[in-house]
């Protein structure tokens, strides 16, 4: 039996009942049926399908993301709990996305987050009678509708797929898209701990493909805003500075991250061209998984981020099987997680204590239209119990997301990781031209 279904036997058995106030009939059989009845649907209702499934999971962890892919786009059908108009749609989507993403497809992938761009714009907002109802139940019984940053990385997402397929000019269409979305929550008051450094970079990097250097070093500069202390960030500047002919500032980022050595080494540093001729491997490792959302121990209907386990907190990167350097955190999703939920920790309590005061009015009416306590006392039961916190998140994001530049010569060149603490990743071919920058995306799940 559906929800909607149950509900309209629910109230075929309530009306009754409403009506008949005798001790006799507040005990018949069809009242305990009524009351198991509420229990199970109050309890098992409020269940995240996509949070409880956890062959998504396994599937990831065991790197098949091609059966992952298919299994999510099955539960996304007709008749899935991801079918369109669910409560855990979003999710869905967005971890469809991202299976294709690890599995290579990335065509197939952007088509995914386009359509988690797409629910996520129309459903950016909560009609009242919706934020009435949660009230009375709880924040997971509604449409599901992606935290700041998770929206933020849909288009990261969409602009990385681009950059691997070598598509740059619509590579930079979903940068700048990051970009106007990061300004937007800058300009409504949000805190840095929105901001994401790792989407700066890569546009910075893409603006650089293209030629646009002025573009380059502002997003570089933005990006050292956020980490001033990346070394390599500092190298940038100082690069860019240079093509831009700007000696003051060359020697401002110089002085400042002390740059010396191959950091200032003009023909790895200057800018690839066809007469240079190198081009460069961009290296995106996206590492671990994003914390996991659960019930804060002390209060069981108010959710908290929890850090899961990971012992891989950078990779050493192997070019033809001679260690060229290590990966360096960009964007640490963990962190932005645990802080964006903190900061909205006082309005959930809010809301919640709210839907006390609101399951306590229910009770009572109920008590008293029926003249039954037990039956106002049960109601209000079934509406505490079944107020549980909202754990829904995209868990499948990475901890944080890290990056490894190299200039090589032109030609075929083999690629591989080694996460520290954790066995090598599979390795792989890349062809490089002369000019040209190739990125290349690995993942590691513990």
């Amino acid at each position: 039996m559906s929800g909607f279904e149950f509900r309209a036997q629910l109230r075929s058995w309530v009306n009754p009942l409403a009506r008949h106030k005798s001790t006799d009939r507040v005990f018949s059989g069809r009242f305990w049926v009524l009351v198991i009845g509420v229990l199970g649907f109050g309890l098992q209702g409020c269940v995240s399908a996509r949070m409880s499934d956890r062959k998504i999971d396994q599937l990831f962890r065991e790197s098949k993301y091609h059966e992952a892919s298919e299994y999510l786009k099955a539960q996304i059908g007709a008749s899935g709990p991801g079918s369109p108009g669910s409560e855990d749609e979003l999710l869905y989507l967005l971890d469809a996305g991202l299976a294709l993403h690890q599995a290579g497809e990335y065509e197939a992938s952007n088509a995914y987050f386009a359509l988690a761009e797409k629910h996520a714009g129309l459903n950016d907002y909560t009609s009242v009678s919706e934020e009435v109802g949660t009230l009375l139940t709880g924040e997971n019984t509604k449409v599901y509708r992606g935290e700041l940053f998770e929206k933020v990385l849909i288009h990261v997402y969409k602009a990385l797929n681009d950059a691997v397929m070598g598509k740059i000019e619509s590579a930079l269409v979903e940068a700048r898209l990051v970009h106007r979305r990061l300004e937007e929550i800058r300009a409504e008051g949000e805190p840095l701990l929105q901001q994401n450094a790792f989407a700066r970079y890569l546009s910075a990097v893409l603006y650089e493909a293209e030629g646009e250097w002025n573009d380059a070093y502002v997003d570089y500069k933005k990006t050292r805003e956020l980490l001033p202390q990346r070394s390599f960030v500092g190298r940038d500047l100082w690069r860019v500075a240079g093509i831009l002919g700007m000696p003051d500032e060359m020697e401002r980022w110089k002085a400042e991250y002390s740059l010396q050595g191959p950091d200032i080494d003009r023909k790895q540093n200057g800018p690839l061209s066809r007469r240079s001729g190198l081009g460069e491997v961009i290296v995106i490792f996206q590492n671990g998984l994003a914390p996991e959302k659960r019930p804060d121990p002390f209060y069981p209907s108010i959710p908290r981020f929890v850090a899961r386990f990971n012992p891989v907190s950078e990779a050493e990167v192997f070019l033809d099987g001679r260690q060229v350097g290590k990966t360096q955190v960009l964007h640490d999703v963990e962190a932005t997680a645990i802080a964006n939920l903190d900061q909205k920790k006082a309005a959930i309590i809010a809301k919640r204590l709210a839907g006390r005061v609101a399951k306590a009015v229910v009770a009572d009416q109920v008590r008293r239209r029926t003249n039954n306590e037990v039956l106002g006392a049960l109601t209000e039961l079934v509406l505490v119990l079944s107020d549980q916190a909202d754990t829904r998140s995209w868990s499948l994001l990475p901890r944080d997301f890290q990056i490894f530049r190299i200039a090589v010569e032109p030609g075929t060149h083999d690629l591989q990781l080694r996460p520290i603490g954790a066995s090598n990743l599979p390795a792989k071919t890349i062809q490089v031209a002369a000019g040209k920058k190739v990125f290349v995306s690995f993942r590691y799940m513990p």
